[in-house]
């Protein structure tokens, strides 16, 4: 099964392609938030170099959120494009879900944003609540925090690995917005 999926909700780029039951990944460092110029050239020099075609490709995986606003949407609209003619199937998954991939106890995730955390609580890798915004730090015994200068690949491509082996596909992939964009917000 030869699967592809981006992560385009940091500052970096993230484009991994499986084939023959093995992942190769581009973490790019140098994309600084220019997803929408940069990520249909690496995908297609990924496939190329793998020596298949997008036909081939048998499954899509997107993290859907919580990150830039933007580059969850570059991501969403690259991933659904590149699936609306076809049939493959379609995995969604998130950066709480990713940073807390292979955790064995009671973690809570923290994703900083310019007015405060995100953060959603997980046991052995389940999140037990729903995610959302607070503005301080909150007092928790165990935490994972987001770092924008830390390659998660790996945790991505386990997590989309392990929803594929599970048959945990998406009917759709919706973005993960917990609060309202500053524009919004504004109005």
């Amino acid at each position: 099964m030869n699967i592809l999926a981006i992560d385009t909700t940091g500052k970096h780029l993230t484009v991994a392609l499986k084939t023959k039951n093995e992942w190769k990944v581009v973490f790019n460092k140098q994309c600084n938030l220019n997803h929408s110029i940069v990520v249909n050239q690496q995908i297609d020099d990924l496939v190329r170099s793998a020596g298949i075609s997008y036909g081939d490709v048998d499954v899509c995986a997107c993290n859907v959120g919580v990150g830039s606003f933007t580059g969850i949407r570059v991501g969403i609209a690259t991933i659904k494009g590149l699936c609306l003619a076809s049939t493959k199937k379609l995995v969604s998954v998130n950066t709480f879900e990713i940073l807390a991939y292979d955790t064995q106890d009671s973690v809570t995730v923290l994703v900083p944003d310019n007015r405060g955390f995100y953060c959603q609580n997980f046991v052995d890798g389940i999140a037990v609540d729903e995610a959302l915004h607070i503005e301080q730090m909150p007092q928790i015994q165990k935490a994972v925090v987001f770092d924008n200068e830390t390659d998660y690949s790996k945790n991505f491509v386990a997590l989309v690995d392990s929803k594929v082996a599970k048959g945990d596909f998406a009917q759709n992939l919706s973005p993960l917005y917990i609060r309202k964009s500053q524009a919004e917000e504004n109005k």
